[in-house]
């Protein structure tokens, strides 16, 4: 009986440990990259994206592969996320194609997560995250495609 409540204890603990490191490079990634443009920080990104892309989190881990500059994962996963009917993953697909400098799939995309989401207001600070990341980022392209301005 000790040995089992001293491995269920063991295993608690490495469960918290890892859910910590977990939870560390997420708020790793959205302080320096997101906050700061820290890109040195991008690994954080996509260790996160990593972690929960193992729970089938799609349309999470494909912003965050995107955050991190893995625009083959962020394309994956946003793809596997459309797939099972969530929407707002069409955002990150199409700005992964305009970062690619792909702007038929970009708009293809963009517009379909316009019809299909509801309320994208929040996009604009996606935007704005992706314009300070990304350099050649056409945030104007963006914006037009989704708010027609």
């Amino acid at each position: 009986m000790k040995k089992f409540i001293m491995l269920a204890i063991f295993s608690a603990v490495s469960l918290l440990a890892c859910n910590c490191a977990i939870g560390r490079d997420m708020v790793r990634c959205d302080y320096y990259v997101v906050k700061e443009h820290d890109l040195s920080h991008q690994k954080d990104c996509v260790k996160y994206a990593d972690s929960i892309n193992k729970n089938s989190m799609y349309a999470k881990a494909s912003w965050y592969y995107l955050l991190g500059g893995d625009m083959k994962k962020a394309k994956e996963n946003a793809k596997e996320a459309l797939k099972i009917g969530h929407h707002f993953a069409g955002e990150y697909l199409g700005f992964v194609y305009l970062i690619e400098k792909n702007s038929k799939e970009a708009k293809k995309y963009l517009n379909d997560f316009k019809q299909k989401v509801k309320n994208i207001d929040y996009v604009k600070k996606d935007i704005k995250t992706l314009k300070n990341i990304y350099k050649g980022f056409e945030a104007t392209k963006a914006y037009n495609i989704l708010y027609g301005k």
